[in-house]
């Protein structure tokens, strides 16, 4: 890629078509689609850097298509890269050398709705994304407020690496591999993945929709520029961290820079170059600090005990209606998990933590509706006092990421089965304990749907939706204990 002189990345909100990042932008997208239109593989048109992330249907073959990382823990430094090699492309062709990829702060207040210079006809337009275009907010009418809630709960997740993907920021853990093998892509979702990536996509629709399709919509670069953001704000904490490991650090990944040249590096050279190139603005604000690139390791490598605590009557089903159910306790549970939860004398390296699994979620083929869960005390509203997170089927459909000889090379395909979505709900389950006089209370589990077409609950609970699940379980998990 050359020398960059080191540049700031800023916040779309405010930009119309006329500020200066927005219409390099514009112009490098325009060229990038007139290079696929004349030779779909030009490494530096439109179609191509777009197949890098996900393979479209009958769209064609490449070594270098279909790499998206999910479900895993490269999700955030793979599409760091993207970003990275992307923003030199747009240099490159918008003869700006001074560009930035803006990001779209939809975790901040008043910002959930799509950015003014992506609702237009122009380069930047996509049709497909119908709801969003009308520049309305993404999540209107809803208890849990606005997305700032989901990163909310994300950013109190501890560790990059946890014991279970409930407790895990990053994504779980994979196997390395070697070029041309693909680390294996999962429908197990990480913290910031699953609750502050994948509503976004489901919100906007259309073909952000899908991981084959997403990086088509130019929107999606403002989208995982946010994401990107975010987990520098979780390193923020000076108690987090990335991984230790050396897999991890050293699992390398091919790109393509601003020449079109093809350049294979490793997870610690897009760390180290992301730190040289780009701040955000936010960043510049503030006293310098080094972003924290690892974290003390904390015993990753223990398997943890997880225990069923309760549970709901198997063999139910998600609709178009809300869904409550009572949670199940097992005899002495209630005791249990107030004992595991009890101060501990000396701090652990991983203390007990309560998780809320919806298990086996059977995806619909298509459906323009996700779920909010809220638990609560037995006989208490579902309100914001008691979300604890989305379910969304963004990269878990099993045909979202192409077979693995579509996909090329081991990238695995979510299971056909179905998909588990858990949260980590342990600090609802204390401060409902302590409202109640110190016991854990009965708990409902309240599972709402939410239209991303726009249409109000009233009108949606007249449709026929049916989405399988075989249980709504409470589970404590310990490790080392």
């Amino acid at each position: 890629m050359g020398l960059i002189i080191p540049g700031v990345r800023e916040n779309v909100a405010g930009m119309g078509d006329a500020h200066p990042t927005v219409r390099s932008y514009r112009k490098a997208v325009a060229e990038m689609k007139r290079r696929s239109q004349a030779d779909p593989t030009d490494s530096l048109g439109w179609t191509f850097q777009a197949n890098m992330h996900g393979l479209p249907r009958n769209g064609g073959q490449h070594r270098d298509w279909g790499w998206c990382q999910h479900g895993n823990w490269w999700f955030l430094p793979w599409h760091r890269g993207y970003l990275l090699f992307f923003e030199d492309i747009v240099r490159k062709l918008s003869g700006d050398d001074h560009f930035r990829l803006p990001y779209w702060a939809w975790d901040e207040a008043g910002q959930n709705a799509l950015p003014a210079p992506f609702r237009d006809p122009n380069p930047l337009f996509e049709a497909s994304r119908q709801q969003a275009n009308l520049g309305r907010p993404l999540r209107p009418d809803s208890p849990s407020g606005s997305f700032q809630m989901d990163w909310a709960n994300a950013r109190r997740t501890p560790r990059f690496v946890g014991a279970t993907v409930e407790l895990s920021f990053g994504g779980i853990r994979q196997p390395k591999t070697a070029l041309p093998d693909k680390p294996a892509s999962t429908d197990a979702h990480g913290v910031v993945e699953s609750q502050a990536h994948d509503l976004i996509h489901d919100a906007l629709s259309g073909i952000m929709g899908s991981p084959r399709t997403a990086a088509a919509d130019p929107i999606f670069w403002l989208h995982h520029a946010n994401v990107d953001r975010l987990w520098n704000r979780w390193l923020d904490d000076r108690t987090h961290g990335n991984p230790p490991d050396a897999d991890w650090a050293d699992q390398q990944f091919p790109y393509y820079d601003g020449t079109g040249a093809r350049v294979v590096v490793s997870v610690a050279q897009i760390l180290a170059r992301a730190q040289a190139v780009y701040r955000y603005d936010e960043e510049v604000r503030r006293p310098v600090t080094a972003v924290a690139t690892t974290a003390p390791p904390k015993g990753d490598a223990v398997p943890p005990t997880v225990q069923k605590v309760a549970s709901v009557q198997p063999m139910l089903a998600l609709g178009s209606t809300p869904l409550t159910k009572r949670l199940g306790f097992a005899a002495d549970a209630r005791q249990r998990v107030m004992t595991a939860l009890a101060p501990q004398a000396a701090p652990v390296a991983d203390p007990p933590a309560v998780i809320l699994q919806v298990e086996n979620i059977t995806p619909p083929a298509e459906t323009d509706v996700v779920y909010e869960v809220y638990v609560a005390r037995a006989g208490d509203p579902a309100d914001q006092r008691h979300y604890i997170g989305p379910i969304s089927f963004f990269g878990r459909r099993a045909d979202d990421h192409g077979h693995a000889e579509a996909g090329g090379h081991g990238h695995a395909v979510p299971a056909a089965k179905g998909f588990t979505q858990g949260f980590d709900v342990t600090e609802l389950v204390e401060r409902l304990r302590r409202a109640n006089g110190g016991t854990i209370p009965e708990l409902d589990v309240t599972i709402v749907p939410r239209s991303t077409a726009g249409v109000s609950p009233d009108e949606l609970a007249k449709r026929k939706i049916s989405i399988p699940i075989t249980d709504v379980s409470l589970k404590l998990v310990t490790v080392g204990q």
